[in-house]
């Protein structure tokens, strides 16, 4: 009798592929690349919480030996620490997406506080290094073959490494979210899933992620490695509030004579033009401060699981 241990090994190795055989200067191989936390979702939402940890453990043992420690710890600090904190949290309370939400945002934060504490003994700290690092690549990409760079590049450089651990954590962790949408969204349609479908018009912030968030947003207005830090954990400080602004939109549209054309638009609103974002993401705040859903009622039921 199949007791899941078949696909915790063929999850492992495909997700260790997945990252470590794709070719990082192909769009193709980059793609491949973010989806390495699929596999562990998918065994983990099907089989559970232990086996969706085994496999993680299984392919970070399989990498430290067969690639690196350096590559172990990195794809057990992206990949496998995670998404077992992520299912451990749908399993504890399956009708709160919002601890899925604030699990993303602290998995997200601890890398940027933990860089910042490790590099501030470096000249310039964190940003110190980013740009140190980041300009030769940079560099590289605009230099003509007179070897001249543009006079405005270094400006250009400096912004990118002000911001770079804000932009890196934000989109690993939009990417995480994604690869357990997939993951639940497979295995639904498959009649495979154990736990049911978070409600994403259920989303509401914690009120006390207001005082997170203004603590945030004064720091940010400090000088140094302080006011650097704090610059880089405002837009993961927000996610909740971004994510809240969202349920709040797929609450309202749900109502509506066409939900999927409307969250459709919206969605690619969102990918082409990305301002929206900051727009929802006040419209969050605003929710977590009224709460409309609860003033309103119930919300429409949600999707079928």
């Amino acid at each position: 009798m199949n007791s899941g241990w078949l696909q915790v090994g063929a999850a492992a190795a495909t997700s260790a592929l997945l990252l470590f055989a794709a070719q990082p200067d192909s769009p193709g191989g980059m793609v491949l690349s973010v989806l390495a936390p699929l596999p562990l979702f998918v065994v983990g939402l099907w089989w559970g919480l232990f086996h969706g940890a085994a496999t993680g453990a299984a392919a970070t043992i399989a990498i430290l030996f067969g690639v690196s420690l350096e590559a172990g710890l990195y794809y057990a600090a992206v990949n496998a620490v995670p998404t077992a904190l992520l299912m451990w949290q749908a399993e504890r309370e399956p009708g709160k997406p919002v601890r899925l939400v604030l699990t993303l945002a602290a998995c997200a934060a601890v890398p940027i506080v933990a860089a910042a504490l490790y590099f501030s003994g470096h000249d310039g700290g964190l940003e110190g290094v980013i740009q140190e690092r980041l300009s030769p690549l940079l560099n590289a990409a605009v230099t003509d073959r007179s070897g001249v760079t543009p006079p405005q590049w270094a400006s250009f450089i400096e912004t990118i490494a002000g911001l770079f651990p804000a932009l890196a954590s934000t989109f690993w962790a939009l990417l995480i979210a994604v690869n357990g949408a997939l993951a639940q969204g497979l295995l639904r349609r498959f009649g495979k899933n154990r736990l049911p479908t978070p409600d994403v018009a259920a989303i509401l912030a914690p009120r006390w992620m207001l005082a997170v968030f203004g603590v945030t947003v004064a720091l940010s207005m400090m000088s140094g490695g302080v006011g650097y830090l704090a610059d880089n954990l405002l837009p993961v400080a927000a996610l909740p509030f971004f994510l809240g602004g969202l349920a709040l939109a797929h609450w309202v549209l749900r109502r509506s004579g066409a939900p999927g054309l409307w969250l459709g638009l919206l969605y690619g609103l969102l990918i082409v033009f990305g301002w929206p974002a900051v727009i929802l993401m006040l419209i969050g705040l605003i929710d977590t401060i009224f709460d409309f859903r609860g003033r309103a009622g119930p919300p429409s039921a949600p999707p079928a699981t």
